[in-house]
């Protein structure tokens, strides 16, 4: 019987190490960054592009266009564009569209990864939010959204330091950088306030 016992506490505890390699490996600081680091260009007068738009269209009918007043390429990677005053339309559900406006983004042309930057607001039916920074890496399917994060619904009010969600699965998970702090949730009285 403890030799049983034993073998059972052995696979939990690899189970346990193996899902927590996973986590760090997919959701690591390294990863998430897309050009985080990097500084945006000066925008040089002879290389900057005006009204910037991209499309495109996945094969289960999912659309994604990103505008912006203007950018500039990368002059390391091709793929890469900085954006100023940036609009996007997420559309993952029919006739359900998302909305993100932010200052500044850089955009990634081949993969469609998104780095929204500076006074992020999002919009999804009734719901708002607002944060310092949205990470939608749309090649991995999950978004990060972080800093100063204010969701507010009809009813709720909630605060925290960030929120992951995955973009297949459409579940979220929302956590605070320092474990003493908790997440703040408020009910509004009458869903107007």
């Amino acid at each position: 019987m403890n030799k049983k016992l034993s073998l059972q506490i052995i696979i939990i505890f690899m189970a346990i190490v193996f899902s927590v390699f996973f986590f760090n490996k997919i959701y690591s600081k390294k990863d998430i960054e897309i050009l985080e680091n990097k500084e945006f260009s000066k925008f040089d007068e002879k290389n900057l592009i005006e009204g910037i738009q991209y499309y495109s269209k996945d094969l289960k009918g999912n659309t994604y266009l990103i505008e912006a007043e203007n950018g500039i390429m990368d002059q390391n990677n091709q793929d890469i564009i900085f954006l100023k005053n940036v609009k996007a339309k997420i559309n993952f559900d029919e006739k359900k569209i998302i909305t993100v406006n932010s200052e500044r983004a850089i955009y990634n042309i081949s993969n469609f990864d998104t780095e929204f930057l500076d006074n992020v607001k999002l919009e999804y039916d009734e719901n708002k939010l607002s944060c310092d920074k949205i990470l939608a890496k749309f090649s991995q399917n999950y978004a990060i959204l972080s800093g100063n994060l204010e969701f507010k619904s009809l009813i709720t009010k909630l605060y925290a330091d960030q929120m992951e969600v995955d973009l297949i699965a459409r579940t979220t998970k929302t956590s605070m950088f320092d474990e003493n702090n908790k997440i703040k949730i408020k009910q509004l009285t009458n869903g107007v306030n």
